[in-house]
């Protein structure tokens, strides 16, 4: 037998495909609504061709085979079919020809770009819909409203490598899985991290699910999962959940935690109350089920989800209508009427999933998807949820807003204008929020490019000084990313550590990306007077927020900093400076912690004697004056016992006075701004020595 057909794209050819390969009823093949699905998204994508491959091992089935159906008296076998989808006309013989020919020919190239995906055949009666990834739709990740996770598989056709992006899905297995089952095996597959070859089957998820839950036994075929069943799965895995109920939740906020998920890269699982629709009846409510939400659409024609249904299809659009809100009425805006009265129910929105005739033209929806619960799918380190961090996010914009507002309307009040003329648009603080690791975070900052700053006078500007100290600054691996904008152009970063706990100071810092809006906006912040701030911190890290912008407190060690250098270690050691294994020790170091009453003369007589004669010093990382005289070529290192510390030099005395420079390349190398921290050394000098205050001089070294 031939091990491949080819065929052109049409819907009664597929289904005949998949009856071939082992044997199934057409009629059965043919009035499945995922094939329906399936078919019709390939046809938007311009699909042509199809390609029947006759014996390819799938690993998921494989599982699901020797847990189960190996057992099966009339078992077809372990191996599968998988159907292969093409743009263009393709014929058999130029399939042949690719593999006769090989190598970097023209038309193998061609047929790879060619690619839409593929779909597993199982050798099963009915559930024969087996992995499904399919090429996304060109306009799913098409703007910043618009998003859909997808990441690479590749499928290797008689030894053509083909490559294809997409989020797997597969149709119920109603022996060896439920749909929830199916849910959890599509958003595994969403999380890019994961190897491919590593995600259990449907068969496993299921077993993890309902083994040690009371009540449970490890055997098929399996019912519905409960929502304990589900985390529990995510369990076995080693993932974290982060759980949030959608009853009685606002559609605004609802989509506002599902955007920043996905934002993040990471699938949620939605479980669903199914109602029936039809004319001029009430929804009847049918069972519950699970979904697995990959993208969303928040453009001007949405919002919608999109979600993988298992039983339709991938990529399947969710699209958001009011429930038991208003009635219809013929003055109420479109997105404002409802058809959908529900009795008992509180919910204020549902999901429709509508389908597509063979025409692309919408059919009327016939189900009706009211919202339970929410779970998101993260890695176990991330424990903190999303709500903590969009309600600081929305109180830091209610406070700005309020005291944006109140400074306006003083400032009105000031110039004899009309506060009604104060445009609230000045005000549009704006946010998004995501999950990010910490590598990621610095990286893109990192890349982003600084405003140009002049008559600046050490060589990093203040914008380059504060990405620096962010940079270099510890934190926890995984990061809630609250991007701030003011009319569009982004003011600051605000990063909370998602390995955190709700009652933790979890916000660990504030990157400023525009320093002149970010005065403006912390002056509005501070000057708020809408409501006491005191209580405000309640389901909220906005006091944790108040903490990292409050201006820094001067501390000795920053003093320090800012006059002498932060702290450097040597940057070499030289072989005198090391003796039995030790660093030497300078043992003529005089170490100067406040004013002494003797000139320098006194001290330092040798000095005073010779123009040759030098002493080395440095100031340590506390901030004491340590002077050593350098012997046997054992330099600034032996003051400190090779320890950090800040700028250093030498003292002098010519015939003008005395003098220090900065000329000790092993701690002040590391500093660019050398001169100036030459010249606040030179006023400690004075302060200690300040008998020879007036004979004191800084001269420069060039480095």
């Amino acid at each position: 037998m031939t091990p491949f057909l080819v065929s052109v794209f049409e819907r009664l050819t597929i289904s005949n495909l998949i009856k071939e390969c082992f044997g199934s009823e057409f009629l059965d093949v043919n009035r499945k609504d995922q094939v329906d699905y399936i078919f019709r998204y390939l046809r938007d994508l311009g699909a042509q061709t199809v390609l029947l491959e006759f014996e390819y091992l799938d690993k998921d089935y494989l599982e699901d085979y020797s847990k189960f159906y190996v057992r099966r008296f009339s078992s077809r076998g372990h191996k599968c079919a998988r159907l292969h989808f093409f743009r263009g006309e393709w014929k058999h013989f130029q399939i042949e020809a690719c593999l006769g020919k090989g190598g970097p020919d023209t038309e193998l190239e061609k047929l790879r770009k060619d690619y839409l995906g593929f779909t597993v055949i199982k050798p099963l009666p009915k559930t024969v819909i087996g992995k499904t990834c399919l090429k996304l739709y060109e306009d799913l990740n098409g703007a910043d409203q618009k998003v859909a996770l997808k990441r690479p598989y590749f499928a290797n056709l008689f030894g053509i490598e083909l490559k294809i992006e997409s989020i797997a899905f597969q149709e119920q297995d109603k022996v060896t899985s439920a749909c929830a089952a199916t849910s959890i095996w599509s958003a595994l597959h969403a999380l890019q991290w994961r190897d491919v070859r590593e995600i259990p089957s449907c068969s496993e998820i299921t077993t993890n699910a309902i083994n040690f839950i009371p009540g449970s036994s490890n055997s098929f075929p399996s019912r519905e999962l409960t929502n304990k069943q589900i985390l529990r799965a995510l369990d076995v895995e080693r993932l974290r959940h982060h759980s949030h109920s959608l009853r009685n939740t606002p559609q605004d906020e609802a989509i506002a935690i599902i955007q920043c998920y996905i934002r993040s890269g990471l699938p949620l699982i939605i479980g669903v109350e199914v109602y029936t629709i039809e004319p001029e009846a009430t929804p009847m409510r049918q069972a519950g089920h699970a979904l697995t939400i990959v993208g969303f659409d928040l453009s001007s024609r949405g919002p919608y989800l999109y979600v993988h249904d298992d039983r339709l299809g991938p990529f399947a659009r969710a699209r958001f209508v009011p429930i038991n809100a208003v009635k219809e009425d013929a003055d109420q805006p479109d997105d404002k009427k409802t058809k959908y009265q529900i009795e008992g129910l509180e919910q204020e929105w549902g999901l429709l999933l509508q389908k597509k005739t063979d025409d692309g033209d919408w059919i009327e929806p016939h189900e009706l998807l009211v919202p339970e619960t929410l779970f998101a799918v993260t890695d176990k380190k991330a424990r903190l949820s999303i709500e903590l961090v969009l309600n600081t996010c929305k109180l830091i914009q209610k406070v700005y807003r309020s005291g944006a507002q109140q400074l306006a309307e003083i400032q009105a009040r000031t110039t004899h204008s009309s506060s009604q003329n104060v445009d609230t648009a000045d005000f549009a603080l704006e946010f998004d929020v995501t999950l990010m690791e910490v590598t990621q975070i610095k990286k893109e900052v990192l890349g982003n490019v600084l405003p140009v700053e002049t008559n600046i006078p050490d060589s990093l500007t203040p914008a380059q000084r504060n990405r620096s100290v962010f940079l270099t600054k510890g934190l926890a691996r995984f990061q809630w990313v609250a991007r701030f904008t003011l009319g569009g152009n982004p003011v600051f970063l605000m990063l909370v550590d998602a390995t955190d706990i709700p009652q933790g100071d979890a916000v660990s810092v504030i990157y400023i990306q525009d320093h002149k809006n970010m005065q403006g906006f912390m002056s509005a912040i501070w000057g708020s007077k809408a409501d006491s701030l005191e209580g405000r911190e309640r389901n909220s890290f906005f006091q944790s927020f108040l903490r990292r912008v409050r201006p820094a407190e001067k501390t000795l060690h920053l003093h320090l900093d800012e006059c002498y250098g932060e702290p450097r270690a040597p940057n070499r050691l030289k072989r005198e400076e090391v003796k039995d294994d030790e660093v030497v020790s300078n043992k003529g170091r005089r170490a100067f912690y406040e004013a002494v009453d003797e000139p320098l003369d006194d001290l330092f007589p040798k000095l005073a004697t010779s123009e040759e004669a030098y002493m080395i010093w440095v100031i340590d990382h506390e901030g004491t004056l340590i002077i050593g005289e350098e012997v046997d070529k054992t330099g600034h290192p032996t003051l400190t016992d090779f320890k950090p510390a800040r700028i250093g030099g030498e003292l002098r005395k010519d015939a003008k006075g005395w003098f220090i420079n900065s000329q000790s390349g092993r701690y002040s190398g590391n500093y660019q701004n050398v001169n100036t921290l030459l010249n606040n050394a030179l006023k400690r000098f004075e302060a200690i020595f300040y008998l020879s205050r007036d004979d004191l001089r800084a001269i420069p070294w060039e480095l």
